[in-house]
């Protein structure tokens, strides 16, 4: 059964005419095939809040406007007890736990760069899936995701801009994603992958190549890929979309009711990691009994 990807290249990648190059050729090679292509600048990922949605998990404990309403499990409570010996309740309350961009506001205008590397510094605390805070013990100030603004500017700074595509392929998803893309850590990847061969020439490139940066991104799975072209493409480009038409031929529900389950599912990260490097027909079984529930 066909699998369908979605891809982008990144905004550090698309500085170079040759990387953009060498990837079509790859996929030409590989057998890949890409049916739609479209280059969306800064300003479009900005207004349509593309960069947030995307990056979902991660991008709503770094920007929620409440803090207060930012679900934390009594699991995750009882570590940043254990941390920081202090109750998390308690320090909501003081007003010491802080979104992102709040913290850039007391931090004298920290520039997302810096404030990711002092937060990074500082110590990060994992509390539950993708909530880590910080503590800047000398503003007694808990911090949010403070890595997320760096990666969104990198994304909506001016000028900045990446290629998206959708890749038909019939081989599995494993071997696409190892053979052909690379692991997400270049160092790591296959030689003749995309990241392997440029993480090798990163140097002549001139570019930093690691696994923040690592050239492209492509979606985990089936699902994954699903999920995300509802995100950043409009519905003639995944109304088509292979799994989308095999859990409507599996369940009987309509399009759009499949569509919005989907959508539903996007943040559930133990569906993402189910699914991954799985064929569109395996995934689609493990989804129709899920969604016949």
């Amino acid at each position: 059964m066909r699998n369908q990807a979605f891809a982008f290249i990144k905004p550090h990648a698309m500085k170079s005419q040759a990387v953009a190059t060498y990837i079509g050729d790859v996929f030409e090679d590989g057998d890949v095939h890409v049916p739609f292509k479209k280059t969306f600048t800064s300003s479009e990922m900005d207004s349509r809040g593309l960069i947030d949605r995307h990056f979902a998990s991660v991008s709503r404990a770094s920007l929620i406007d409440d803090v207060s309403k930012l679900e934390v499990s009594d699991s995750g409570k009882e570590i940043f007890k254990d941390a920081f010996n202090e109750a998390w309740d308690d320090a909501i309350a003081a007003g010491k736990v802080v979104n992102s961009t709040e913290a850039r506001v007391r931090l004298e205008g920290m520039s997302p760069r810096k404030l990711c590397s002092e937060w990074a510094a500082h110590g990060a605390t994992e509390l539950d899936q993708d909530i880590y805070v910080s503590y800047f013990h000398e503003n007694d100030l808990y911090v949010l995701n403070g890595f997320y603004l760096a990666t969104r500017h990198e994304y909506v700074a001016e000028g900045a801009s990446v290629a998206v595509m959708l890749l038909d392929f019939e081989m599995d998803w494993r071997e696409f994603h190892e053979a052909i893309v690379g692991y997400e850590n270049p160092a790591a990847a296959l030689e003749e992958s995309i990241r392997g061969y440029l993480y090798d020439r990163a140097g002549v490139l001139e570019m930093v190549i690691d696994p923040i940066d690592n050239i492209i991104h492509v979606s985990e799975s089936p699902f994954a890929a699903l999920c995300e072209k509802m995100i950043w493409l409009k519905k003639a480009q995944w109304s088509s979309d292979p799994l989308l038409v095999k859990l409507v031929e599996n369940s009987g529900k309509t399009p759009s009711v499949v569509a919005k389950w989907i959508a539903s599912k996007y943040c559930d990260e133990a569906l993402h990691a189910l699914c991954e490097d799985k064929d569109t027909e395996t995934v689609a079984e493990l989804l129709s009994e899920m969604l016949l529930g």
